[in-house]
């Protein structure tokens, strides 16, 4: 049977950008919940609820496959993570977001060209 090399590499480049574009919007769920930008704490927790439920349906598709950036993916989801556990805003927070998220783009991209 012929592989659609194509279709192979669309899909895994979709899956990564799903959970680039989830992993951000719940890194903002955090911002917004440590600058008590929600009305109330059941607000605020429904934001990350909501938030969490996304990233790790995108992170599911990366972890069931063992692509090539699994372990970037799941060392920034654990730092996500992280973040929702703290109350306040670390001074360091966003630097190792960033850094972690870059890793993430970084491996990604070396899988996508190898396809």
């Amino acid at each position: 049977m012929a592989q659609d090399w194509a279709a192979v590499y669309l899909a895994h480049r979709e899956m990564y950008a799903a959970f680039l574009t989830a992993t951000d919007a719940e890194a903002r769920v955090a911002w917004r919940r440590w600058r008590d930008e929600y009305e109330d704490k059941r607000e605020a927790l429904a934001a990350v609820d909501a938030a969490f439920t996304a990233t790790q349906a995108s992170f599911n598709m990366i972890d069931l496959e063992d692509v090539g950036a699994a372990l970037e993916a799941s060392a920034l989801v654990e730092w996500i993570r992280a973040m929702h556990e703290a109350d306040a805003e670390a001074a360091d927070v966003w630097e190792e977001f960033m850094r972690r998220r870059r890793a993430f783009v970084e491996a990604a991209r070396k899988d996508l060209r190898a396809r």
